[in-house]
């Protein structure tokens, strides 16, 4: 430590050091918090909010997001497939004993999660007793 930072205990005790500058201590009737001054032309109320990006007209329209081509299929296709199961009376735990996969995995091609491999077509088309084809007759999606 050099000369400059040594504090003596005189200094210490009153709050201060020798080289900081003395911060006045607020006087009486100054003890209310701060207030943001009033502007008397912008609000700063939620509701008076002004859009800077509608204000210069860069503001983008919300478009709702559609779903791909593909994610649609999957669900409208997940949709048949759980409904000719029910038909059936057969549960998840079965078709995916017949299939070779997890139950969970069912329900993720149900809900049309995940899509169906083209291996696993002819294999679930003989668990639910339907021919092939039946799984392109869909016009849902």
């Amino acid at each position: 430590m050099g000369a400059n930072t040594v504090l003596n205990h005189a200094a210490l005790s009153h709050g201060r050091t020798s080289s900081a500058p003395r911060i006045p201590a607020l006087s009486a009737g100054h003890n209310q918090p701060w207030r943001q001054p009033a502007c008397p032309t912008v609000g700063l109320m939620a509701g008076n909010q002004i859009d800077l990006e509608d204000l210069l007209g860069t503001k983008r329209n919300a478009v709702p997001k559609q779903e791909p081509q593909r994610i649609r299929w999957d669900k409208a296709l997940g949709k048949r497939i759980r409904h000719r199961r029910t038909q059936l009376g057969l549960s998840m735990d079965r078709v995916a004993e017949a299939v070779g996969c997890s139950y969970q995995q069912v329900q993720k091609y149900e809900l049309g999660r995940n899509a169906i491999k083209a291996a696993l077509v002819p294999v679930l088309a003989e668990t639910l007793a339907v021919p092939v084809t039946w799984f392109f007759e869909s016009s849902d999606a």
